[in-house]
């Protein structure tokens, strides 16, 4: 199956269908996949004293949650990122992160900006859910920036109340990617009004109105399942885009006891979980109506079958 064109190779099946009615395959902290026991830790973990000469070992396995890089995650057929975004002030650089610096935040989008330009049946949802250690300034500088990469290509919200747009209207108005940022920074100790940024960026998405993703919070699978159901049930807005976190939240206990026995690292715990997705998926697609799904250590194996589902309704 061609992964890296699927939504143009499938346009007659979707083109018609809303964004939130067509089965999207993501990642979850897509930008995770460089993190290893030398990554620069970040201000998310405690500061541990006598135990820091540690923590890269032990707790890098447990932050990285991608085996591909975006761009190989792309080409694979990904079509929403996770996108969590830290500013370390000793650099002056954006990164991605989840605990630990992963990808550089820059480097990484021009990669998702050359994939756009190659690729204009393909639509894009990067979300951005957490910002950390930014001021507005800080934001207004990266979203001008990410405006001058996308231009033309990014699409704008719908109106609150209204449904977002086909598939077929993204792409007859060649307005492919998707831009959401979280409307609530001081949860990330950052400090900007989104209210303020979107009258300048008329484009940009709010992570929690616009993309709707509910965290499941188990390391346990049959509580994960029950937990993505009962969100899933829920009514849908409208004018939002929905995501099924079908990930593995690892415990304290988890990270002890990985230290003794397996799973002793993210990945192995995704494999505990990954074998039912395919079983999951056709489930959610069948009573839910499931839209997006995330997952960790996504396989193309996944992304193929979660692709096919839009050809089953």
């Amino acid at each position: 199956m061609d992964l890296e064109n699927w939504m143009g190779n499938l346009k007659d099946v979707i083109w018609n269908k809303k964004l939130s009615d067509i089965v999207i395959p993501g990642t979850h902290d897509s930008g995770t996949y460089c993190i290893n026991s030398n990554s620069k830790r970040t201000k998310l973990l405690p500061d541990l004293q006598c135990l820091n000469p540690l923590v890269g070992l032990i707790g890098a396995p447990w932050a990285r949650t991608q085996q591909y890089s975006i761009a190989d995650q792309l080409v694979n057929g990904v079509r929403y990122l996770d996108l969590r975004v830290l500013l370390d002030s000793d650099e002056e650089k954006f990164y991605l992160v989840h605990s630990f610096e992963g990808g550089e935040f820059w480097k990484e989008l021009e990669g998702v900006a050359e994939f756009v330009q190659k690729h204009p049946t393909e639509v894009l949802i990067l979300d951005m859910n957490h910002i950390y250690y930014c001021n507005e300034n800080d934001v207004r500088g990266m979203l001008k920036r990410v405006e001058g990469m996308f231009g033309n290509k990014l699409c704008s919200p719908p109106i609150p109340g209204s449904s977002v747009k086909t598939y077929g209207e993204m792409i007859d108005s060649n307005q492919t990617v998707i831009v959401a940022i979280t409307e609530y920074p001081e949860q990330d100790n950052s400090k900007y009004v989104y209210a303020d940024l979107k009258n300048q960026f008329s484009w940009l998405w709010g992570s929690e109105a616009n993309v709707v993703s509910p965290w499941g919070n188990s390391d346990d699978v049959t509580q994960l399942h029950e937990n993505l159901k009962k969100s899933m049930a829920e009514p849908r807005v409208p004018d939002s885009v929905h995501v099924a976190q079908t990930i593995l939240t690892p415990q304290t206990k988890d990270v002890v006891i990985g230290l003794f026995e397996e799973p002793s690292n993210l990945e192995q715990l995704a494999e505990i979980l990954n074998v039912h997705l395919q079983d999951w998926f056709g489930e959610f697609h069948k009573d839910y109506n499931l839209n997006i799904a995330i997952v960790d250590f996504l396989t193309p194996a996944l992304i193929e079958y979660l692709v096919n589902l839009n050809s089953t309704k």
